[in-house]
């Protein structure tokens, strides 16, 4: 079974909901763009965006 993340609403379940699929359900549902892989426990997440034209903010301290 594979963990997904609903893109789009199905079988009554919101977007953003996870659930588990058999692998071909998977990949079906992934070609129409209807859910995502779930980031497993040993995946990390993409770091924040930086956006380097915005004015610093005054009271928050910016790594770069």
């Amino acid at each position: 079974m594979i963990k997904a993340i609903l893109l789009k609403p199905l079988d009554g379940d919101p977007e953003g909901s996870e659930r588990e699929f058999s692998p071909d359900d998977f990949d079906r549902l992934e070609a129409f763009g209807a859910v995502r892989k779930a980031a497993s426990a040993g995946e990390k997440q993409a770091p924040a965006v930086v956006n380097k034209k915005a004015p610093p903010v005054a009271n928050k301290t910016v790594e770069n």
